[in-house]
Parts: structure tokens; sequence; C-alpha cells
């Protein structure tokens, strides 16, 4: 490895170690109805972003949540509004009374608890016009999944993505730098770095001897002593779920291009691929393959909104620049 590649993985290995600014924005003052976001100057508030704090992720003190998670929860935020314009324009009036109903139905409901719309979404830091808004998407959204989650698209998007679901498996290794995937301009670096790497080794005379061999002088990942071996990989989790893609797409004796992880960045070596013969009708727990074409969606919803305006009002929650709000 030359020189010069050796100093830009340094680089981006202290990268990780260097401050980062994680300061939230609670040294101003915010109240549940101001908006944080916009999307075609319809206002996000607030509010929804307490509900989700609270509700989803059982945030008890949000003045203790994260940095990071804000700003995660804040671009999950501003994506379902893109997602639920999308809703709105496929709906029309018919999903529009639907939406009433089921708000007018809440109501009912808190009344006859002896409490309203207000008292509920202020005891999850919240107001009104943000718990409707909470309300109007979870309606939309389920109305949407019930209609396209049938078992004849459910097979349709099985064999689409079969790789994923029929049993195949990879047998890999990896050189993983770990580092602040906030500092967008570091992941460019090390991306950079980490693509000459891959040409050089996939150059070389014995790509499995020399990938070992990098992955024993330079990989922050546990398996670095045994030269990056990671062994069978099959499906998302195994690891992280943008690495198993790329695996996907990489042949065998190949090395993937760079991969960005919520960790770092992975090079990831093929050293064989086993097909597997699961049929749709084989499966006997539908669970990940429902909660991947759910968010496969999702997406599809939100990129129908690409050309739609984001203008953030507060800062601190916009996320990093190598964030996409839309999917590529």
């Amino acid at each position: 490895m030359t020189r010069h590649l050796l100093a830009l993985l340094l680089a981006c290995q202290l990268a990780c170690c260097a401050h980062v600014d994680t300061r939230a924005f609670a040294d101003e003052t915010f109240e549940p109805g101001d908006p944080i976001a916009a999307v075609d100057g319809q206002p996000i508030y607030l509010g929804e972003l307490n509900l989700i704090l609270t509700q989803r992720l059982k945030a008890r003190d949000l003045d203790n949540v994260p940095i990071e998670v804000q700003q995660a929860t804040a671009a999950l935020l501003v994506r379902r509004h893109l997602a639920m314009k999308s809703l709105e324009q496929q709906g029309g009036a018919a999903l529009q009374g639907i939406i009433r109903r089921q708000i007018e139905s809440y109501a009912a409901e808190a009344r006859r608890r002896g409490s309203s719309l207000e008292q509920q979404a202020t005891s999850r830091m919240a107001d009104e016009k943000s718990l409707i808004a909470d309300i109007a998407w979870q309606t939309a959204w389920s109305q949407y999944l019930k209609s396209r989650l049938n078992d004849t698209n459910l097979r349709r998007f099985f064999e689409k993505q079969r790789d994923q679901y029929a049993g195949n498996r990879w047998e890999v290794s990896q050189v993983f730098v770990k580092m602040d995937t906030r500092d967008a301009e570091s992941v460019e670096a090390a991306k950079a770095s980490m693509a000459e790497l891959a040409e050089q080794l996939q150059s070389s005379g014995s790509v499995t001897a020399a990938f070992a061999d990098a992955a024993r002088q330079h990989s922050d990942s546990g398996s670095a002593a045994q030269g990056g071996m990671v062994g069978w990989v099959e499906k998302n989790g195994d690891l992280p779920s943008s690495v198993m893609a790329a695996i996907r797409k990489t042949g065998v004796g190949k090395i993937s291009e760079p991969v960005q992880s919520p960790l770092g960045i992975h090079l990831v070596y093929v050293h064989r691929a086993e097909a597997g013969k699961l049929t749709f009708d084989d499966l006997t727990d539908q669970a990940q393959l429902r909660r991947d074409a759910a968010d496969a969606l999702f997406d599809a919803l939100v990129t129908q909104q690409r050309s739609a305006k984001v203008t953030w009002f507060v800062g601190a929650l916009r996320p990093p620049q190598n964030v996409s709000i839309v999917p590529e």
C-alpha cells in the first residue's frame, strides 16, 4: 500500500476521535407549535417531533435525547411528510374523508375518557395540530399498506428481491475503517482512499492473500486478526444492510466498492456464494419480507416528491450533508 494511502486512511480513522459539536437547540426557546421545517411551504411542527420521540422511542427527557437521534428523527419526519403528500395526491377526497372520520373518532374517545385532543397532545409534549397531523399520517399509511401488502404484491416483491429471501449466502471478508459518518468531508476522503485500496488489491497477484494482509494491518473490525474473515452471511443484520446490499452485487473473487454504514466505511471481498432454493410459499415467517416491502413502498412515495422544496427552520436539526432525505 502506498504511503499516501496509509496517511489518508490514518486521517480518516482519527476523524472519529475529533470533537463534534452535538449541542442541541435547548438553549433556544421553542414551543410544540413552532415549525422546525417545511415541505413546499407546509410547516412541520416541533410537536410532531416530540410525539415520535415520546411515543415511538419512549424518550422521557427530550432535553437529553442525543442530537444525532433528534436529527435522524427530524429527517424521518420530513420524509413522512413527503410520503403523506404523495398519499394525499393519490387518495384525494376519499382519503380526506377517512382521515376526518378517524380524527373525529379519536376526539370522541378522548371526550369519553374526560379528556380532549389538546390534553392528549400536551401529555406527550405536543400540541393539537401536531397530534392531528400524526393521526392523519397513521390513518393514511395504514390504509395504504392494507391495500398494497397483499399476497400478490408480496409474492412479486419476493421474486424481485429473491437473493435476499431465498436463502442465498456469501462467504466474505472485510476491511473496516471506523469513523464519524456525520463528517461528510472525512467520509468522502475515506471512500476515495478505500477505492484506491480496492483497486490495488484487486490487481494484485493473489487477491485473497492481499486482502487478508490489508485487513490485518488496517481494519478496525474484530475480524482483523483473522485477515478480515467474517464467514458466511445471508441476511440484513449479519452485516449492516448497506453492506449486505453491496455484497449481493459483488461477484465471487471481487471486492466491493467502499460502502458506508452507520459505523464507518467497509470494503468487502466475496470468497464464495451459494444460491438459496426457498420459494415464496416456503416462507413460514413473512415478517421481515413485509417490513422490507413496506419500507420500499415508503421510499417510493418519498421519491415521488423529489422536486418538493424542503426548508429547515432549526439548523441544529438539519441532517448531515451526506444524509439524503429522498432515496437516490
